[in-house]
């Protein structure tokens, strides 16, 4: 909602679609082309009062009573970090998307770490970039138990949080990511494909080839899915 009124023209097909879903009731409601639609609900679509899911419906959006825009989005904002004990500025950008600023995601941050939610600092092994970490998290990091080996596909939700390391460190913009003793060793491409996982590409630490590949072999068993192509074949036999 971009904080400007509805025109009070379209007051009424925000009223429909409050209710409603189906923009064909309401074009055969009203003797109306689709086309004369489209051009109806495009300004209320552009302002933010009406969004379109997925299945083609339409809904009409409601404003918050009390609340600042920002404040709505700060919430947001806290929720997601919450979901990570440790990120960096840009992943939590890419996590973010398009609907927030830099600068947004920038001055949330510190203002997280003002309150004392957050610490910053070089909080990871090997990554020279500054992080900023959820500080009752850190305070206990030595009784956390350690995490098991395994693989992160390329659809995972947590992918972009390891976005700038697939690239840097194997090459790949989208890939499979292989952990082993909390530590990302390999990444893969594969094709999934009648129930089989084609290797089709492998980067990774050639003096831990074997580790990836048993993490890799666990992770085709857990989903019911051979592992093969010609790219594992030759990692097989070195």
């Amino acid at each position: 909602m971009r904080g400007v009124p509805a025109d009070e023209d379209l007051l009424d097909v925000l009223q429909f679609f409050s209710s409603h879903s189906d923009a064909k009731v309401f074009m055969d409601r009203y003797a109306m082309k689709r086309a004369e639609f489209r051009k109806l609900v495009q300004p209320l679509i552009r302002s933010g009062h009406l969004v379109q899911d997925y299945r083609g419906g339409f809904k009409t959006v409601r404003l918050l009573e009390g609340k600042e825009p920002w404040e709505v989005k700060r919430e947001y904002l806290r929720e997601m970090v919450s979901e990570y004990p440790v990120i960096t500025l840009k992943q939590f950008e890419k996590l973010a998307g398009s609907p927030f600023k830099p600068e947004q995601i920038s001055s949330v941050l510190h203002e997280f770490e003002e309150e004392g939610y957050l610490i910053k600092g070089f909080l990871v092994d090997d990554l020279h970039e500054v992080c900023w970490g959820r500080k009752e998290l850190l305070e206990d990091a030595d009784k956390l138990a350690p995490m098991r080996d395994f693989v992160l596909p390329p659809s995972d939700p947590l992918l972009p949080y390891f976005q700038s390391l697939l690239r840097e460190r194997f090459g790949f913009g989208s890939a499979y990511m292989v952990f082993w003793n909390e530590e990302p060793i390999a990444a893969f491409k594969a094709n999934t494909r009648n129930s089989v996982i084609e290797v089709t590409d492998f980067v990774g630490d050639s003096e831990k080839e074997k580790e990836a590949l048993r993490v890799m072999k666990e992770f085709a068993w857990e989903h019911n899915m051979p592992l093969k192509g010609k790219v594992l074949d030759r990692l097989k036999s070195r």
